[in-house]
């Protein structure tokens, strides 16, 4: 299983970077952990349907540091220096070997991707059971709850994925609007859940 599934901008969609540092006590090892946590926990039930590497699949960061890449890994890169501002996220496969290609620079190396080479509901949910693991103990009562309806959620939509019996491709949006964001450690009006959808996951 592979804790580089996820990549720090996956968390926008839930908190600001400083938020998230404020969860995480400005330890990215902490939520290395809970994001290989996280993961284990999806992978005991998706196990039954699907090859896990091919789910969880290895994305790193490309930081331009003489970095080796074999043929065919995946990289990602925050075209936005500024990590407070809106990330710009672009993806790369390697189709040579090299050392310290910048994949912007050379077409002979590597291959533009238009898209996320990930299902993104997976990547969501995800995200939510690593945050939920990563909540602090002295969040507001409503915070608390709220990141743990995201994680009962996702844990829902495993369980329903486990079951089905279907051949299908993985779906590639999470069911909904199901984003917050938090500032100052409040919910931010008009994005509390007001829908009675709950866990009531029938497929995709």
């Amino acid at each position: 299983m592979h804790s580089n599934f996820l990549h720090r901008y996956d968390y926008r969609r839930r908190l600001s970077e400083a938020d998230l540092l404020d969860f995480i006590e400005g330890d990215w090892g902490k939520l290395a952990e809970a994001q290989k946590s996280a993961i284990e926990e999806m992978g005991e039930y998706m196990a039954a349907r699907s090859s896990l590497p091919k789910i969880f699949i290895r994305l790193f960061a490309y930081n331009g540091a003489g970095q080796t890449f074999a043929a065919g890994e995946l990289v990602w890169v925050n075209a936005v220096g500024d990590t407070n501002l809106p990330p710009e996220v672009k993806y790369y496969r390697a189709i040579k070997a090299n050392q310290g290609i910048a994949p912007e620079a050379n077409s002979n190396y590597w291959q533009p991707l238009a898209t996320d080479p990930r299902s993104t509901i997976v990547r969501d949910f995800a995200v939510d059971i690593a945050l939920y693991r990563v909540v602090p103990a002295n969040s507001p009562v409503e915070i608390a709850s709220q990141f743990r309806q995201f994680y009962d959620d996702a844990i829902a939509w495993c369980k329903v994925y486990m079951k089905n019996e279907r051949p299908t491709q993985l779906p590639q949006e999470p069911p909904g609007d199901r984003g917050i964001l938090i500032a100052g450690g409040k919910v931010k009006p008009g994005n509390d859940r007001q829908d009675s959808r709950g866990n009531d996951y029938k497929g995709w």
